[in-house]
């Protein structure tokens, strides 16, 4: 209870939320003493019913003749401790590379020094010119966009008529920006042209869209250019389709790369200001200046598009961090059980050491011969949980579009690592063993 109070601020700060302990609540103490109560019997009955079956003669004199039973269960308990450690590092290491491979994965769009700002009150929106203005005389600012949703933002699917489709609707998500999007975010345009003041009816009569909404259009990025195209939920007119540009992750890439129509349009939810300086304190304090000059009664709020990656995997990296914490409990408890196992081998076995050593045997020898027995153990472990732990991680990266493929060196890994804190673990009980006189061992009453 002690240690629970003490970890509490650690544990809620690794759930992602406050948890609190209901001292004043009886069903606690009810639960904590039952657990004492069930432990305790679980824990005391098999060594006691197994010991009051010894001769007493015998129990005293320490000659107790040990069944095969009795070592076959503790063999399966440590079988099943270890299985369990291996299970939770291979799902540790599989997760660890997974969320590495997402993050360091291109996204085809530059998220670096772009400072997010929600458009979540009127004064700020109807102020974007004069903010982007304001911005725009500052060294520190490189560009402004405003848009309906900034990269792993929220992002409408609307139903579109196309040149060319028969009449037929065609689904796309769609982005409404202003002319500064492209640049903002450095998309790359693979065909066509970009948004330009030099054609003013750009605003509205020209549309952008994305390699992947070219391809389910049946066009290549070229032929693409100067079709049209009609949102028929907010569009009166046709568009033109001006430019291309090509694929980058707007969505979370545990989704597949969707087709993307750009339009202008003054549906803006966000603000997107791309830095140019690495000074980041003083570009926040412009930024800051120029929304207290158009909205001075509304908080300055925002956060960085880098950090994203952080919000749309919350959960995913929370669960890597209760994997790993698991996986050190886990091989700790299995350690435990383990050197209790080693401690009672060797002072089964003292005698045979003593033997040993009386021939001729070596220290390093003898701690070989009662080390080896312990891989054994940890080898059915690997076996057992491996391909458990395939079909695991198999299904939790089935939500990934885009994901790793499971190797045979991450059980190869966990299998090394689990034997050597094995070997680790049971190799003070053997060196002592080892290293005791063998007159001690073998002189009897």
């Amino acid at each position: 209870m002690c240690l629970l109070q003490l970890s509490m601020p650690l544990y809620s700060q690794l759930l992602g939320y406050t948890l609190t302990v209901p001292w004043n609540s009886w069903p606690i103490y009810i639960f904590l003493l039952a657990v004492i109560f069930i432990v305790g019997i679980l824990a005391g009955s098999y060594p006691a019913l197994y010991l009051s079956t010894f001769p007493p003669i015998q129990a005293l004199k320490g000659k107790l003749r040990l069944g095969k039973s009795g070592a076959l269960f503790r063999y399966v308990l440590v079988v099943f401790q270890f299985s369990i450690s291996i299970l939770l590092i291979i799902g540790t290491l599989i997760i660890t590379k997974q969320m590495k491979y997402v993050k360091e994965k291109g996204l085809g769009y530059n998220d670096q020094q772009s400072v997010v700002i929600p458009i979540d009150n009127e004064e700020f929106y109807h102020n974007l010119r004069t903010f982007k203005n304001e911005l725009s005389t500052s060294s520190d600012i490189a560009s402004v966009s405003f848009m309906s949703g900034e990269p792993g933002g929220f992002f409408d699917s609307h139903t579109f008529e196309v040149e060319g489709q028969h009449d037929e609707k065609w689904k796309s998500r769609t982005e409404f920006t202003d002319f500064d999007y492209v640049g903002t975010l450095g998309l790359k345009i693979i065909a066509g042209r970009n948004f330009s003041t030099q054609y003013p009816t750009d605003s509205t009569r020209a549309v952008l869209i994305n390699r992947t909404a070219a391809s389910l259009l049946g066009f290549t990025p070229d032929q693409a250019i100067g079709k049209w195209i009609k949102n028929t939920i907010r569009d009166q007119s046709k568009r033109a389709i001006i430019g291309v540009v090509d694929d980058f992750n707007f969505l979370s890439l545990k989704e597949n790369m969707d087709a993307l129509v750009i339009s202008p349009s003054d549906d803006l939810r966000v603000a997107v200001v791309r830095l140019n300086t690495k000074d980041f304190p003083a570009a926040l304090k412009t930024i800051k200046a120029a929304f207290g000059k158009v909205a001075p009664l509304y908080p300055f709020e925002y956060s960085f598009l880098d950090q994203k990656f952080d919000t749309i995997y919350k959960t995913d990296i929370r669960q890597q961090r209760i994997l790993s914490l698991f996986s050190g409990l886990a091989i700790f408890i299995a350690c435990l059980g383990l050197y209790g196992l080693a401690s009672f081998t060797a002072a089964k076995r003292n005698k045979e050491i003593g033997i040993r050593k009386v021939l001729g045997a070596s220290v390093s020898g003898v701690t070989t011969l009662l080390s080896r027995d312990f891989i054994k153990p940890v080898l059915i472990a690997l076996i057992i949980a491996s391909p458990i732990a395939w079909i695991a991680m198999n299904k939790w990266l089935e939500d990934f579009a885009y994901r790793i493929e499971i190797q045979w060196w991450m059980f190869v890994l966990a299998g090394l690592l689990t034997i050597s804190i094995a070997l680790v673990t049971v190799s003070w009980q053997a060196i002592r063993a080892a290293v005791a006189n063998p007159v001690d061992s073998l002189r009897d009453e």
